[in-house]
């Protein structure tokens, strides 16, 4: 497998399948993430984050992502009504993919389980940046600093642009026809919040 390859993610049990066509996986960046809101979303969910509190990220653009399987199996959360879309797979709470609160900005962040990480690094290779380590929810094999975070900044305004100079900025499948979520957000309360807060 290689970034020329199409490249297949999804959840913990198998219940949603997705499928990352070459030319996105060739786009894409991968990195960690510590930040404390993807830690209290994971938290939220009860799924297992490594003991630093990292997620395994791929960024890119929605358009070259496709829901091939368990699409009805799709919920979204968000930890505040104008938070981020964080969606799951309700099978197994497995966290999946990030958009945008604006429905109109080309972007997803795609979470690796570790049960796929072997494939991801086949195509993508080894991490790349580190977000927010300052975050981390310990110390154990965790960056002493952030990398590349002006990279990443720059490769996530770069693909945006890329996206609507193309046309296909549109292109959402967690969009309707009528560009509306295909599932409401459940917005969490100040109280699950907290609760889930590393």
């Amino acid at each position: 497998m290689s970034r020329n390859s199409a490249l297949t993610l999804g959840c913990r049990c198998g219940g949603v399948e997705a499928e990352l066509s070459p030319k996105a996986v060739a786009a894409a960046t991968r990195l960690k993430c510590y930040c404390k809101d993807c830690q209290t979303a994971a938290r939220f969910l009860g799924y297992g984050l490594a003991p630093n509190g990292g997620s395994d990220l791929i960024h890119t653009t929605p358009d070259g992502l496709q829901i091939t399987k368990g699409i009805e199996n799709l919920s979204a959360i968000r930890l505040g009504p104008n938070g981020n879309c964080r969606w799951y797979a309700e099978c197994c709470k497995t966290p999946l993919f990030t958009t945008l609160p604006r429905k109109t900005l080309p972007f997803v962040g795609i979470v690796v389980d570790s049960t796929r990480a072997e494939a991801v690094t086949r195509a993508l290779g080894p991490v790349w940046g580190h977000a927010f380590t300052e975050s981390a929810a310990s110390a154990a094999d965790r960056p002493a600093k952030d990398r590349h975070m002006m990279g990443i900044g720059a490769r996530i305004v770069g693909r945006m642009i890329s996206a609507y100079l193309s046309g296909k900025a549109g292109q959402n499948p967690f969009l309707t026809d009528d560009q509306q979520w295909i599932t409401t957000p459940y917005v969490l309360t100040k109280e699950e919040r907290q609760a889930a807060r590393p």
